[in-house]
C-alpha cells in the first residue's frame, strides 16, 4: 500500500513535524511511504527521516535552490482554495495552489491524508476517489477558525474520517462541527522509544520544552520555580526551545533573580539526551492539544508534572502514578506539584519507572496499526481494490487480502490490554467486514545494500555517552563498514596538523568504540573535530546522540589539578566535535548576583585549600594590563570563595567608553591566579545561554576633574565568553 502525507513544511520544527515523521517511518516498516512537504526552505529535514520514507517537496523556497520558485509570478499571488481563516493563510499562494492541486489530481497513492484543516480540505476537494483520504487533526478543533470549521462542514463529505489526538477533541469535533456520515475518532500521536537509557531521576534538574510562545505559560513555570527555589536552592531549570516569548522570559528570569538557576537552552533537537539529564519534566501550559513533549519525557522515564490542560494532559497523565496533575494556571499549585517530587526520590524514581511501562501505548507501530486497522475497515466498507499494482517491482512484493494485512499489522495490538477498546472494536469490524476483497499489501523489498550502508556513501554517525569521570566513550555507527585497522581521529580546528589517534574496536552490536579519557594529555585547550581514518582518508562523524548527564554537576566531583574537560557538542552544521579544556589552575564559577551593592560572585579554587589565607579577586583591564583592581573575599576554609565585587572603582578608573575586565581569583600571600569561568559542565557553549542582567551605576565625578571619560550612566554587565570565561562589560551611557 501507498500511503502519502501532505504537510506544510516537513522542514520545520514542531509537534506536528515530529508525529507525521514518527508515523510515516512506523508505516513505511510495511508499506510504501511519501511525506509531500508543500514547502522547502532547507537542504535537509532537522529531524532525521529514515531513508526508506520518500520526501516530496512541491515549492522550494532554499536560498539558492535549482528552481527558483519565489521568481514565480504565481507566488505573489494569494491563495484561492485556502481558507482566508486560516493560520498559515498568508503563506499559501496561487503557486501552491497550483502545485497542491496537480499533486492531489496525479498522485497514485492507496492513501492520501492531511496533516493539517487547510491541506485536509485540498484532500477532500482534488484526491482521487480510488484513494482513502484521511485528515489528521493535530490542533485543538475548538481553535479551528470558524470560516475554517464551515469549510470542514462542507467538504469534510467527501474524507473518510478525521483523527484527533485526543478522545476529548474527537467529542468537541462531532459536536461543534457535525459532518454527516463522517466518521471522528481518537488515534494518539506516536513516539518512538528513546535511543538512550532512560533517567534514573536522581539529579536536580527539572526540564521543560516546546515552543516559547504565550500559550505554554513559561512564564508561569518560571514563577512556580522561583518559589521552588526558596525551598530548594540546588535545583536547576532548563527550558528547551525558541519564540517570540524568549526576550520577555529572559526579562522574568532576571527581575526574579534567578538566573543562575533557570536557563534557556534555546531549541535542540533530538531531545531525549536533554530529557534524561532531568529527574522532573514541567508542562504549565493552558492547552495542549496532545503533549509531545509530555510523551517524550515519560518515554525517557521523567515523571510530569502538568497542569490539567484541555486536551492532551489528562488523558496522557495518570495522576499519582507517572507525574501529577496541577491546576490550570495556578503558580502555587505548580510549586506545590514540583516540591513534592523535589522532596521525595523514592517517588520520583517510582513515578519515573511507571512513565516509562505506561507509555509504551503511544509506540509508533503501536499507533500504525491503529491507523492500518482504519484503513482496512475504509476499504471494506468502499470496496476499494488497493491491489498495490502501482508498487514498481524494485519495492513492492505481491500484495494479500485486507484481511491477511491488517491481521500482520494490527492482530497483537488490538488483542492487547493495552489497545484501547474502540481499536480492538474497529480491528473486529474490518476483519469481519472484509473478507478478501482488497489488498492492504506487504511491507517493500529494501535492497540489500542501502547507500548509507557503503563507506563514502553516507557519513558515519558518532554517539558520545560520558561517565562519571568525565571520560567519553564515542560509538561509530556505520552500516556496511569492518576494518579492524581503522582509527577514530580527533583534529584541532585551527591547525589541522594536530591530529590525535584512538583506536576503534568492535563492540559486538555492529559498531565501533573509541575512549577519550580525561586524564590523558592529548587533547590540549581548543576545539577538536571527528573522523574516521580508515584507508589513509578521513571520514568526518556526524553527531549522533551524546549521553551527557554525568556531566550535568560534575563540577562537585572534580578535585584534582590539572582540570581537564571534554564536551562533546554537535557543530551548526550537524557534525561530531570535542569542546576541550586543560588548566592548570582553575576558578570555578558557580554564581554571579547582580545587587545593588554591586556583584557577588560564588565558586571554587579547584583542588587548591585557602585554610586561614584570604580568596583575592583580581579585576583586570584587558586594554590595559598594568590597570586592576584587587578584592578580598571570603571562604570556609576549602576550595570555596565568596565576594562582594564593588564597581565604583572600575567606573571611576575607565579610560574609554567600552571597557572589558577579566576576572582572577588566587590565595593571598600565595604566587598565582587562575581565570574564573564556567567549564564543569555539560555544556561547550554557554555564551548566550548564561545570560546575566546588568547593572547601571551613576558616575557624579565632575567633568573637570574627570580624565578621558566625563560622568554620566554606566552600564557594568558580567557575561560569558567564547571560552567560557567570565569577564566584565563596561559601558558609559552618558
Amino acid at each position: 500500500m501507498k500511503i502519502a502525507f501532505l504537510v506544510h513544511n516537513i522542514y520545520g520544527i514542531g509537534g506536528t513535524v515530529r508525529t507525521v515523521i514518527n508515523l510515516a517511518e512506523a508505516l513505511s516498516v510495511r508499506h510504501e511511504v511519501e511525506i509531500v512537504s508543500v514547502y522547502r526552505r532547507l537542504e535537509t529535514s532537522l529531524f532525521d527521516i529514515s531513508p526508506q520514507v520518500r520526501v516530496t517537496p512541491l515549492i522550494d523556497m532554499r536560498p539558492e535552490p535549482d528552481g527558483l520558485d519565489r521568481d514565480n509570478p504565481l507566488y505573489a499571488e494569494r491563495s484561492r482554495l485556502v481558507p482566508p481563516s486560516e493560520e498559515f493563510f498568508l503563506q499559501y499562494n496561487a503557486l501552491s495552489d497550483q502545485r497542491i492541486v496537480e499533486y492531489l489530481r496525479g498522485t497514485d497513492a492507496d492513501v492520501v491524508i492531511g496533516t493539517r484543516p487547510s491541506l485536509a480540505l485540498l484532500v477532500a476537494e482534488y484526491a482521487p476517489d480510488s484513494a482513502v483520504r484521511l485528515a489528521q487533526e493535530h490542533m485543538s478543533h475548538t481553535a479551528v477558525p470558524a470560516g475554517t470549521r464551515a469549510a470542514i462542514a462542507r467538504l469534510y463529505k467527501r474524507i473518510d474520517a478525521a483523527v484527533t489526538v485526543t478522545e476529548a477533541d474527537a467529542e468537541s469535533f462531532r459536536t461543534t462541527t457535525p459532518v454527516s456520515g463522517l466518521r471522528v475518532l481518537c488515534i494518539p500521536n506516536g513516539v518512538p522509544v528513546p535511543r538512550i537509557t532512560p533517567a534514573d531521576c536522581s539529579g536536580r534538574t527539572v526540564v521543560a520544552a516546546g515552543r516559547l510562545i504565550d500559550w505554554k505559560r513559561y512564564d508561569l513555570l518560571i514563577h512556580a520555580f522561583a518559589r521552588v527555589l526558596r525551598e530548594a536552592p540546588d535545583w536547576k531549570l532548563r527550558i528547551y526551545g525558541s519564540g517570540t516569548e524568549r526576550g520577555a522570559l529572559t526579562g522574568l528570569i532576571q527581575s526574579l533573580g534567578i538566573y543562575n538557576s533557570v536557563t534557556l537552552m534555546g531549541s535542540v533537537s533530538p531531545m531525549e539526551a536533554e530529557w534524561v539529564k532531568g529527574s522532573i519534566a514541567a508542562v504549565a501550559s493552558d492547552f495542549e492539544p496532545f503533549g509531545m513533549t509530555l510523551v517524550e519525557a515519560m518515554r525517557c522515564g521523567v515523571p510530569v508534572v502538568s497542569t490539567a490542560c484541555p486536551d492532551g494532559p489528562p488523558e496522557i497523565l495518570r495522576h499519582g502514578e507517572d507525574g501529577l496533575l496541577v491546576p490550570v494556571g495556578d503558580i502555587e499549585g505548580f510549586a506545590a506539584g514540583l516540591l513534592e517530587l523535589i522532596r521525595d526520590e523514592d517517588k520520583r524514581r517510582r513515578m519515573g519507572r511507571a512513565a516509562l511501562e505506561n507509555s509504551r501505548r503511544f509506540d509508533p507501530d503501536v499507533v500504525a496499526r491503529q491507523y492500518e486497522a482504519l484503513i482496512a475497515e475504509i476499504c471494506a466498507e468502499r470496496e476499494l481494490p488497493l491491489s498495490g499494482a502501482r508498487r514498481t517491482p524494485a519495492t513492492r512484493r505481491p500484495t494479500g487480502s485486507v484481511v491477511a494485512a491488517a491481521t500482520a499489522a494490527a492482530a497483537s495490538h488490538a488483542a492487547s490490554p493495552a489497545a484501547p477498546g474502540g481499536v480492538r472494536k474497529l480491528f473486529g469490524r474490518a476483519v469481519r467486514a472484509a473478507g478478501s476483497r482488497v489488498g492492504l499489501g506487504t511491507p517493500p523489498a529494501v535492497p540489500a545494500t542501502s547507500p548509507r550502508a557503503v563507506p563514502g556513501q553516507g557519513a558515519p554517525v558518532g554517539g558520545c555517552v560520558a561517565d562519571r569521570s568525565g571520560a567519553v566513550t564515542v560509538t561509530v555507527d556505520w552500516p556496511g563498514f569492518e576494518d579492524d585497522e581503522a582509527k577514530l581521529v580527533c583534529r584541532e580546528r585551527t591547525n589541522r596538523k594536530a591530529k590525535v589517534r584512538a583506536a576503534l574496536r568492535a563492540d559486538g552490536r555492529g559498531r565501533f568504540q573509541a575512549l577519550l579519557p580525561v586524564a590523558a594529555d592529548k587533547l590540549y585547550e581548543g576545539r577538536w573535530d571527528l573522523f574516521v581514518e580508515t584507508g589513509g582518508k578521513l571520514h568526518r562523524l556526524r553527531a549522533g546522540i551524546r549521553d551527557l548527564r554525568e556531566l550535568v554537576s560534575i563540577e562537585e566531583r572534580i578535585s584534582e589539578l590539572p582540570v581537564r574537560r571534554h564536551v562533546p557538542y554537535a557543530t551548526l552544521d550537524g557534525f561530531l566535535a570535542v569542546r576541550a579544556w586543560v588548566r592548570d589552575r582553575h576558578a570555578e564559577v558557580t554564581a554571579i548576583q547582580v545587587c545593588d551593592e554591586g556583584l557577588r560572585v560564588e565558586g571554587r579554587l579547584v583542588a587548591e585549600l585557602f585554610g586561614e589565607q584570604q580568596p583575592v579577586l583580581t579585576v583586570r583591564s584587558r586594554g590595559d594590563q598594568d590597570l586592576e583592581f584587587r578584592f578580598q573575599g571570603s571562604s570556609s576554609g576549602g576550595d570555596d570563595f565568596r565576594f562582594l565585587l564593588p564597581v565604583e572603582q572600575l567606573v571611576e578608573s575607565r579610560l574609554s567608553k567600552h571597557e572589558d575586565w577579566d576576572l582572577w581569583v588566587g590565595r593571598a600571600d600565595v604566587p598565582g591566579e587562575a581565570r574564573l569561568a564556567r567549564v564543569l559542565t555539560d555544556m561547550a557553549d554557554l555564551k548566550g545561554l548564561q545570560v546575566y542582567p546588568s547593572l547601571g551605576w551613576v558616575d557624579d565625578t565632575p567633568p573637570e576633574l574627570a580624565h578621558d571619560v566625563p560622568g554620566g550612566t554606566v552600564r557594568i554587565r558580567p557575561y560569558v565568553a567564547q571560552t567560557n570565561e567570565i569577564s566584565l562589560n563596561v559601558v558609559d551611557r552618558a
